[in-house]
């Protein structure tokens, strides 16, 4: 029978792969059950296991682990290394903004509190909701045939941020502001939200505010178009 193309095969990242091309690879449990049970794959099936390294290797399913049989570098990862900030919308917004920024090729989700921002987690909650939206980054990059797993971290407010990126580029509501992207070979993009920025964080991000125009576009719209404009121009 001839061999699946690497694209249609199922996917998982592993981690911690250094050999080019291991004698085998110990599945992890969560990755064996998705194999397992939810896509009934058996012995002898096909798979694709993701270093997170830029490899995809093709392998063949043998009980708990894999046999790999050929190493791949394909080339799907964006040229443009786009960091995408995003101060706390709602749970369902966030969750739907993680996935489509992924699926678009976002390097790195840094996310922030700001002064407007509807959820309020504390150390313990945010500590489980990290563990979701980095499943949901993992999900969303095995579907979308990426090779590299975007990363995820936090800081505390947005003057953290804007120290740590000077020259972000923030969408803003503000009247007046420019609709121009600067495009470069590692943006950073901040979007805030669903009430917008606060006067003084307003003050703060000063002549770094961007639009994407004259309507006013919910959380997950803003970037999807965001994303769209940095990495598929």
């Amino acid at each position: 029978m001839k061999p699946l193309p690497i694209r249609a095969l199922p996917r998982a990242f592993v981690g911690g792969i250094e050999a080019e091309l291991p004698e085998s690879i110990e599945l992890p449990n969560e990755e064996f059950k998705k194999f397992h049970d939810v896509l009934r794959l058996r012995s002898g099936a096909e798979v694709a296991i993701l270093p997170g390294d830029g490899r995809l290797i093709r392998c063949r399913m043998e009980g708990r682990s894999v046999a790999p049989l050929e190493v791949y570098h394909p080339q799907t990862e964006s040229s443009v290394r786009l960091t995408l900030a995003l101060a706390y919308p709602k749970p369902d917004k966030l969750d739907e903004s993680l996935r489509m920024a992924t699926e678009m090729g976002v390097s790195e989700f840094i996310l922030f509190p700001s002064r407007r921002s509807v959820v309020k987690w504390d150390e313990e909650k945010l500590k489980a909701k990290q563990r979701r939206w980095e499943a949901i980054i993992r999900e969303a990059a095995e579907v979308s045939f990426r090779t590299h797993l975007p990363s995820l971290v936090f800081v505390k407010d947005l003057p953290s941020l804007l120290v740590a990126f000077p020259h972000a580029q923030v969408l803003s509501e503000v009247e007046g502001v420019p609709k121009t992207f600067a495009a470069s070979e590692s943006p950073c993009l901040v979007v805030g939200p669903e009430g917008g920025w606060d006067p003084r964080e307003v003050a703060e991000i000063g002549d770094r505010a961007i639009t994407l125009g004259p309507r006013v576009l919910r959380v997950d719209t803003a970037v999807a178009a965001a994303c769209s404009l940095a990495l598929l121009a």
